[in-house]
């Protein structure tokens, strides 16, 4: 596994699939937002993106390989979306959040 892989597999932000609250800022977040999961004194806490300082990445949805595979390569910043399945019970990865230079060099080399 290459060292870009394994960074991109520790860090991931989640699609909620039940409502709750920002632990840094007490924001509503609701179902299908974006959270970071992160452990805390009281268990698990969720956290925006503003208050995880990830508001600045773009979401790069699944769907083009190509695009994303470049976008991961062009960005320093890359982080999974990950959503709960139902059906397999597991998380599946949905997208990425790159920085969004890296979404436009990718559309200019196109």
């Amino acid at each position: 596994m290459s060292k870009q892989q394994t960074t991109t597999s520790k860090q991931a932000v989640y699609c909620l699939s039940t409502s709750g609250r920002c632990f840094g800022c007490d924001q509503k977040l609701a179902t299908g937002d974006l959270a970071k999961i992160t452990e805390g004194q009281n268990g698990k806490e969720l956290h925006c993106l503003k208050c995880s300082q990830l508001d600045c990445l773009t979401v790069l949805r699944s769907g083009n390989a190509k695009v994303t595979r470049l976008a991961t390569k062009q960005s320093s910043t890359v982080y999974a979306i990950l959503q709960w399945s139902e059906l397999w019970k597991c998380y599946e990865r949905v997208g990425v959040l790159v920085e969004p230079q890296a979404i436009k060099q990718v559309d200019n080399k196109s």
